[in-house]
């Protein structure tokens, strides 16, 4: 078999040009070829000069003699260099001893700041070997003894480069240095676990400075929302936050804040995500070829990761919008052992604890209402470095949401009765999470990281409602009454994971771990509280319970492992396995889900993926609204209801020899089981009260095409993705749409994105992004009928044909962004003016069903009266634009 070469660029005719080429599995007479072809020498052997292995080799800007001496350094060759000819010989290669290997290892940082670096690429140039750092910035590489080439890179920075002689185990921390230059940034992703050229598929880094130009409602940078753009992602509503991913629900992603679930990762009804932009490090989305070390969702994992904080100096960024005001700070506490990030938002509105009053003056009295809303987040992270061996991190994450409403309506007395009345009512609805955690990473060795994570989580929503009426009769409190609600619900976490990094070689990177949890579930507890004074009389106060679901706990022990095995130069594998142990009501649920991926080198820039997937979930989220509603109710499996599962196969081919480029398509078929689905006619909203009875488990099947295409260099960036997708119900048991399959609510068949990001100059940059996909599905009644019931009468009822039986119309919309950048003496300045929807597209925000009167026909009932002997109605369908054009101005100092 000939040589496979992945390229090679030489500067022809110079003996002295260095030389820069990637060849694989080459034979002595390919190789030879190649190199006269591109150079001025001519090789010179006899037929007993001969290779004992094929040759991989991966040099850039060697000479000549460099190139041979990696060549050839362990093959029974030796050459000369004469003029312009190179003599080879045979070599007798003695008898040696298994050549040691010693391991390098360090931490990868921002020179800078000292803060860690996620998925930093470390290749050694010798063997073509490489490896990435890990969620902490460590790295871990076990190489033969003698000189070594490491060459570390990661994007926006320089690429930096370490020579030295390896003799033994080595500690070696990376520090890179920020890269000004964007358009002279080379984007290598060899190594990266989420990039095109790692083993698994169905994954995606997504930088923060792509997430930060990436065009949004008024100007509001948003994790959520730039991964709504990728390929196989769709928003629930348009405008909103919720994701859909490959035919899944909201509930099935497993969002995480440093490896913490967040079970509500939305404010404002899913129009901003909880993640301020200032705090995150990294991120990155899961679709497919889960990592084992992830479990406990069905559809997507996005895992976001904070900064730790600069070791070095402080600086922080000041920000104020049309919607939210931000503040970061970081810095260190003592430098270059302890540092600390604090990250504030939060909406003006918060200034108003009365909120904002409005009067009306009627002839019976003075109407008052009061109105507010307002959210906050605050991320804050202390990181203190013992050594090289051992750090430790302290987390917080707080977030809520407030919404608050006050009606006093007051009567006016009159001259003849002197009574005073007074009404007042107040709703206050409170939604929110709360995170902590303690983790530790711990070196055992050069080959072996650990981290160690004790954490607390909890989400809680309330609802109070209060009404109350006074009656004062000649000044004295005549009549009183008092009616006070509230329903209160969420899931509270505690938990404690190991994870453990292994790495025997170069051909080996070994995961493995577990995790406990101990779930606190409330679906849903209603009190009330009634005060009375009838007449004068004394005071009555009762307090009951109206509606309750006892408080269920749940416990979840997992076990993982993992391994990405380098079998060949050409072939790769991830296999693992995790195993989860869910024990509620007395019951045990015992699940082991295989993972496997593969990938395949052909050469030339070309490559083939397939993997498979199996997840089990135990929660649910039980949902009455289309959009993020806080009253939407987390509920753990039962005796009745079990663990939802998923099979995912998927395959894909890619394409990187285009400098710049980055080509994927990707297809998928899913299959699930155990789905809850609302029977017929039943739906929840705000309460959990014998939801066991309300819900059916069925089958789901989904299956699609994914193609993207990404510019990742130069001055204008961004990419294009198409996705062409289908998902379908069906519940068995005939009691949902008798049966057959139907679509899924958020079944679009095509979904089209495009954002683009130029830079004019450090001054200006613009972005731009613009989406297309095809309607979802509603349920609608397509005429009316008569039933007739037992004792003869009739009765008019909807007939429906059959469940999300109409298709919605397509949806569009371009956003619109502009930076205008300044430095200045201690920081910089940048206004950002963004447009979204620029042409005020009128999408449907939300949409409902109406009856509409056709005609109507009476005749007299020779009584005075009349009777209706004709009536015809039809449905129409009503939408709600929400969001049309909406300008932003925002103003953000870096210093």
């Amino acid at each position: 078999m000939g040589a496979v070469l992945l390229g090679v660029c030489l500067q022809a005719q110079n003996p002295q040009a260095p030389i820069t080429m990637d060849i694989r599995n080459a034979t002595l007479r390919a190789l030879v070829s190649r190199l006269e072809n591109a150079t001025d020498y001519t090789f010179v052997y006899g037929d007993e000069v001969r290779l004992i292995r094929r040759i991989d080799l991966k040099v850039q800007k060697l000479t000549i003699g460099q190139v041979l001496e990696q060549a050839f350094s362990d093959q029974p060759v030796e050459f000369e260099i004469s003029g312009k000819h190179i003599v080879l010989r045979k070599r007798e290669m003695p008898r040696k001893r298994e050549r040691r290997r010693f391991t390098v290892s360090g931490y990868v940082t921002d020179a800078a700041s000292a803060e860690t670096l996620i998925g930093a690429n470390i290749l050694d140039s010798r063997y073509a070997v490489g490896t990435a750092s890990n969620a902490y910035g460590f790295y871990t590489l076990t190489l033969p003894e003698g000189e070594v080439s490491l060459s570390s890179s990661y994007l926006g920075y320089a690429t930096r480069t370490d020579r030295f002689r390896l003799k033994a185990d080595t500690t070696l921390n990376i520090a890179l240095n920020t890269h000004n230059e964007l358009q002279e940034v080379i984007v290598t992703s060899e190594k990266r676990e989420a990039s095109i050229n790692a083993t698994n598929m169905g994954a995606h880094d997504i930088p923060m400075t792509q997430i930060r130009h990436t065009p949004s409602i008024l100007g509001e940078a948003d994790v959520l929302k730039t991964i709504q753009l990728m390929p196989g992602v769709q928003a629930g509503m348009e405008g909103f936050a919720g994701m859909y991913v490959r035919g899944g629900t909201p509930d099935q992603n497993l969002v995480m804040l440093d490896g913490i679930p967040v079970y509500n990762a939305d404010h404002l009804l899913g129009i901003f995500s909880v993640f301020t932009p200032e705090a995150v490090k990294n991120v990155t989305l899961f679709k497919s070829s889960f990592p084992a070390r992830y479990g406990g969702r069905l559809s997507s994992v996005v895992d976001v990761r904070t900064n730790d904080g600069n070791m070095n100096g402080y600086h922080g960024t000041l920000s104020i919008g049309l919607l939210t005001d931000k503040f970061h700070i970081e810095g260190p506490i003592r430098k270059e052992r302890t540092s600390f990030s604090l990250s504030m938002r939060v909406t003006p509105s918060i200034l108003l604890p009365k909120g904002i009053k409005t009067t009306e003056n009627g002839s019976n009295g003075k109407d008052i209402d009061r109105y507010n809303y307002y959210f906050y987040d605050i991320n804050a992270k202390v990181n203190h470095k013992f050594g090289d061996s051992d750090r430790l991190f302290l987390g917080f994450y707080r977030g809520k949401d407030h919404y608050r409403y006050d009606n006093e309506f007051s009567s006016t007395p009159t001259l003849s009765d002197i009574t005073y009345q007074k009404d007042i009512s107040q709703t206050r609805l409170n939604w929110g999470n709360l995170i902590g955690y303690t983790r530790w990473n711990h070196i055992f060795s050069n080959q072996l990281f650990s981290n160690f994570t004790v954490s607390y989580n909890q989400y809680r929503m309330s609802l109070n409602e209060t009404s109350e009426d006074r009656t004062d009769y000649q000044g004295k409190l005549y009549d009183y009454h008092r009616y006070r609600s509230e329903f209160r619900s969420g899931i509270r976490d505690w938990s404690l994971r190991a994870d453990f990094d292994f790495t025997p070689s170069t051909r080996h990177h070994i995961r493995f771990g577990s995790e406990f949890i101990h779930h606190l579930f409330t679906p849903g507890v209603s009190t009330s509280h009634i005060g009375n004074i009838n007449d004068g009389s004394a005071r009555q106060d009762t307090t009951y319970a109206t509606s309750s679901n006892l408080p269920q706990r749940g416990m979840e022990l997992s076990l993982y492992g993992e391994d990405n095995w380098e079998a060949t130069g050409r072939f790769s594998l991830n296999l693992g396995i995790r195993a989860s142990l869910f024990h509620t009501q007395g019951k045990n649920y015992l699940s082991v889900q295989p993972r496997i991926s593969a990938r395949y080198d052909w050469g030339k820039g070309i490559a083939t993926k397939a993997s498979y997937s199996c997840m089990a979930q135990y929660v649910h989220l039980l949902t009455a609204t289309p959009f993020s509603m806080p009253t939407d109710l987390w509920v753990p499996i039962t005796r009745n209801i079990r663990p939802m599962y998923a099979n995912q196969y998927s395959v894909g081919t890619y394409y990187t020899d285009l400098p710049g480029w980055e080509f994927s398509l990707e297809g998928y078929y899913k299959q699930m089981r155990h789905i809850l689905e609302y029977q017929d006619g039943v739906s929840f909203f705000g309460t959990s009260t014998h939801w066991e009875e309300k819900v059916e488990m069925g089958q789901g099947r989904s299956y699609g095409l994914e193609l993207m295409a990404q510019r990742t260099i130069g001055n204008t960036t961004g990419w294009l993705s198409y996705t062409l997708a289908k998902s379908e119900r069906r519940f068995p048991n005939g009691s949902i749409n008798h049966g057959r399959w139907f679509p899924h609510k958020y079944d679009r068949r095509h979904s089209l994105n495009l954002c683009v990001n130029h830079r004019f100059s450090n001054r200006i940059d613009v972005g731009a992004s613009w989406i297309f996909y095809t309607g979802g599905c509603l349920t609608i009644p397509e005429r009316r009928t008569a039933i007739v019931k037992p004792d003869g009468s009739t009765e008019e009822t909807d007939y429906i044909s059959g469940r999300n039986n109409y298709r919605l119309p397509a949806t569009h919309r371009l956003n619109l962004g502009v930076n205008f950048n300044k430095k200045t003496k201690h920081g910089m300045r940048t206004w950002n003016i963004s447009l979204y929807n620029a042409y005020n597209a009128m999408n449907p925000n939300l949409v409902y069903t109406q009856r509409k009167q056709l005609t109507n026909s009476w005749v007299n009932n020779g009584q005075g009266g009349a009777i209706q002997i004709d009536s015809k109605s039809r449905t129409v369908i009503k939408k709600l634009t929400i969001l049309p054009c909406i300008p932003s101005v925002t103003y953000t100092y870096r210093f």
